[in-house]
């Protein structure tokens, strides 16, 4: 019975230390970042939220901006940005969302939206 039990404790650790060499991921392969935050924006109503995020990308030179009914999207070097917006109370909230290969630049890419956005003030 003690050679069983000693068989299958061996077989147990031989299967975890192949399964965590599997886990482990390899040096050459590239990862990427994601960053996100949300800010309040100068205004309650969705549709103006989202030209704000509009005029941040293309303030802050972003390309191939696309605009649907939730999201304004575009890229920048290295990072993809996303920005939507949620209805709160008093004023909507831009969420912002980057991913990128390169953390420095998609940390950057975020936040120089994220204070854009928020800067924007509309007169009616």
């Amino acid at each position: 019975m003690k050679k069983f039990a000693a068989k299958a404790a061996f077989a147990s650790l031989f299967a975890l230390i192949i399964s965590a060499a599997f886990a482990i991921p390899s040096h050459s392969a590239g990862g990427n970042y994601l960053y996100w935050g949300s800010t309040p924006v100068k205004t309650s109503a969705l549709n103006v939220c989202y030209e704000f995020a509009e005029t941040a990308m293309r303030g802050q030179n972003f390309r191939n901006i696309r605009r649907s009914g939730s999201e304004v999207t575009g890229s920048r070097g290295g990072a993809y940005a996303a920005i939507t917006c949620i209805g709160t109370a008093p004023r909507a909230t831009a969420v912002v969302m980057a991913v990128g290969g390169d953390g420095n630049e998609t940390a950057r890419a975020r936040d120089d939206l994220r204070t854009q956005v928020a800067r924007i003030i509309r007169f009616d």
